[in-house]
Parts: C-alpha cells; structure tokens; sequence
C-alpha cells in the first residue's frame, strides 16, 4: 500500500472515530443539559401560598375560598367543573386578582395561590409519578409555564413520563411552549379533530406552517410521534439552517436521502436534541412525553 492510499485510510478512520465520539459525547451531555435553556422560579410552599391569598383574596373571596356576597366561591363543585384545570384556575386569577390592582404579583406568587385554591378543592397540583426521574425537574419546569399537562386517575395527577407522547399532545406543548398567538377560528378542514382538547392548538401549528395533516385529510392526533417527525417540526418551527461543515452523515441510519435528512440534521445541530451512544438516530422511534418534555426544555 502506498503512503498516500495509507494516509487517506487513516484520515477516514479518524474522522470517522470523531464523528462516533462526538455523538456519544452529545448523547451522555443530553440529559444533564436538558433544563439549561429552560429555567423558572423555585415553586413558593403551600403555606406562602395561603399567606398570599389572605394578604390579596381574602377580603372579597372569605376564608379558605367560601365567597362572600359578589365574590364567588373558589371552593365549590362549580368552580372545579370551570376551573378545575391547573391553567384555567391561573388564568382566572391572575387576570381578576387583587381586586384593584389585578396582575400585579409575580407569577411565582400566582402560582403558589392557584396551588393553595386547588388544594382546597382537592385537586392535586404536583405529579405524583416524576419523583427521581430523570427528566423531573424539567417536567416539573415546563409545568410551572403551563407549557404541558397530565392526567388525573386515583385522585392523582399522574405525567406518565415514560408513555408515548402523541401528535396532538406535541404540537400543543410546542405551541405553549413558544407561546403562539392561538387562532382565531377554529375550524379545520382535518376531519378528526373535532373532539380533541387540543384542536386550537392544533388549528394554530396547521396555520402557523409548522405541521400537517395526512392525505386523507386526517391529523391522526392520537398516533404516537416519531422522532423523524419531531425533528421535521422543529425544524419548521424554528427555520433551522444547516451547518455545511459538518459530518455529511451524522448518523448510520439517516442515510442522506432520508425524508427527514435536512431536518435531523438541523435539529441536532440546533442542539434541540441528539443521537444515541451507538451512533444512531433512530428515525421512526416513538418519543416518550419526558423525552419530548427534555427536547422543548431547550427551544429559545
């Protein structure tokens, strides 16, 4: 063998053993950076919760939220049935209270009275299934931004991390997460839809460009989402461009004429989110809700 041929072997060979380090490199960082892009308040106790409310909501709403005159109950069957939802009972009252100056606290101080009038009607404020998780904190954050939601079983408020997350569930949290203007009309030429909980937000990532439905004209918002898709919204989502000076495949199963090539490409160079420590991407993989929780953690 020549020195010239040896020397261009040995030159693949290194950047090809770059390029694997890197990635595992990037795959081990992920978790541990996941909330750096993505911060919030520590959450105020549930006693300074209580002081807050008395200090500006005892005076209309009486102790403990039993209402008085004018001021209705906050403790009640029909204050749960309307505002019963961690982001509905927020925006309640933080556009209504104190009653002469309403909006005035700090969020963190709005949030620990919604925790307390919750707590008074029973409704759990803390997910009760995150708690050594690796992806808790983040969970935990974007939850304090009333970017994501839960589910209620048992009395509990559960996140279910490791569950499969949905395109609906996705497209709405991207949608909070990057505070949307939501759309006006709700209407959608998507025939399935109609009855999912989050069809504004849906609606509005259709008009904002960001996502698509199928041909057959459905959204499929129950589907699991896989990772190409994720990495395809994002990349709308934020118009990523790509780094031309980077590894031409970064991954071994995202060959260049894959659909989602360039988006993938920019996601992670964006570092919205990485490969595995075996060097691959895993394209039609499903994501997890705490997976996708630590992958909106770090848009801007």
């Amino acid at each position: 063998m020549t020195n010239s041929k040896r020397y261009t072997r040995n030159r693949l060979a290194l950047a090809g053993i770059t390029t694997f380090a890197f990635l595992a490199i990037a795959a081990l960082c992920f978790r541990e950076q996941a909330t750096s892009a993505f911060s919030a308040p520590e959450p105020m106790s549930t006693a300074a919760g209580e002081e807050l409310y008395k200090q500006n909501c005892l005076s209309c709403h009486a102790a403990e939220g039993a209402g008085s005159g004018r001021y209705p109950a906050l403790v009640s069957d029909k204050f749960k049935k309307k505002y019963g939802a961690y982001d509905k009972a927020y925006a309640f009252i933080s556009t209504n209270m104190p009653e002469n100056d309403p909006g005035t606290l700090r969020e963190e101080e709005y949030e620990a009275i919604v925790n307390y009038v919750l707590g008074l009607n029973g409704i759990p404020t803390e997910f009760a299934d995150i708690g050594g998780h690796w992806a808790e904190q983040t969970i935990r954050t974007l939850w304090r931004k009333q970017a994501i939601d839960g589910y209620t079983a048992g009395g509990k408020l559960l996140f279910k991390p490791e569950q499969r997350i949905t395109r609906a569930e996705f497209v709405a949290y991207l949608v909070k997460t990057k505070q949307l203007f939501l759309s006006g009309d709700a209407g959608s030429a998507w025939t399935d839809i109609g009855k999912s909980k989050y069809k504004t937000q849906i609606v509005t990532a259709i008009d904002y460009g960001i996502v698509d439905g199928y041909p057959d004209s459905t959204f499929r918002p129950d589907q699991p989402i896989s990772r190409a898709e994720i990495a395809a919204i994002l990349s709308r989502s934020k118009a990523l461009d790509t780094d031309d000076s980077a590894p031409a495949q970064l991954f071994r199963d995202v060959p260049a004429d894959h659909w989602a090539y360039g988006a993938i490409r920019a996601s992670v160079q964006a570092r919205l989110f990485d490969g595995y420590e075996d060097g691959t991407f895993r394209p039609d993989q499903p994501m997890s809700r705490a997976e996708a929780a630590a992958v909106l953690s770090r848009l801007p």
